[in-house]
Formats: structure tokens, C-alpha cells, sequence
């Protein structure tokens, strides 16, 4: 019997979010906070967004993008990342 939300639902959600480019919808101003965090320190403001939509397929990515920032891969992929929670923000 399969159990639900076993870490490889995670990690194939995961994948699935960032092949789709799924981002949390969090409030603007959050938004702005999760972006200069992307900037600055990589995969930090992907992680807070994910903490706050209860979202663990992006905290993994916010992980991975930290994981990654060193090689630049993940501190491009994390910047594009906070601009796309900054751009469907909502309200």
C-alpha cells in the first residue's frame, strides 16, 4: 500500500512545479521581501514563500536553488524564481 506525501511525491511535485513554473500566490508585499531575498541570498525567499503557502515542494526548491547557487545555476534559477512569485502576487 502507497503512502501519501512520501518524500517522492515531494520531490515529483517538485519537479512538476518547476517544469510548469508553479509559484506560491503570496501577498505583494511579501513578494517584494521573497524577491530581494532571491537576489541576495538564493533560494532563501523561495523557501520563505513555500513556508508560508505550506507548500514543501517549494521549500525543497528553495533548497535546491541554495544547494545550486555556488555553480550560478540555482542563483539565476532563483532570481527568476522570485520574479515570478513577484509577478502573480496577488492583491
Amino acid at each position: 500500500r502507497r503512502r501519501r506525501g512520501g518524500r517522492m511525491e515531494v520531490f515529483t511535485e517538485a519537479w512538476e512545479d518547476t517544469k510548469g513554473q508553479r509559484v506560491p500566490h503570496i501577498a505583494k508585499p511579501w513578494a517584494a521581501i521573497c524577491l530581494l531575498l532571491n537576489i541576495f541570498f538564493p533560494g532563501i525567499g523561495s523557501a520563505v514563500a513555500g513556508i508560508m503557502e505550506k507548500k514543501w515542494s517549494t521549500l525543497l526548491i528553495g533548497v535546491l536553488q541554495l544547494a545550486t547557487c555556488w555553480i550560478v545555476v540555482g542563483w539565476i534559477w532563483s532570481i527568476y524564481w522570485g520574479y515570478l512569485i513577484a509577478y502573480y502576487a496577488t492583491g
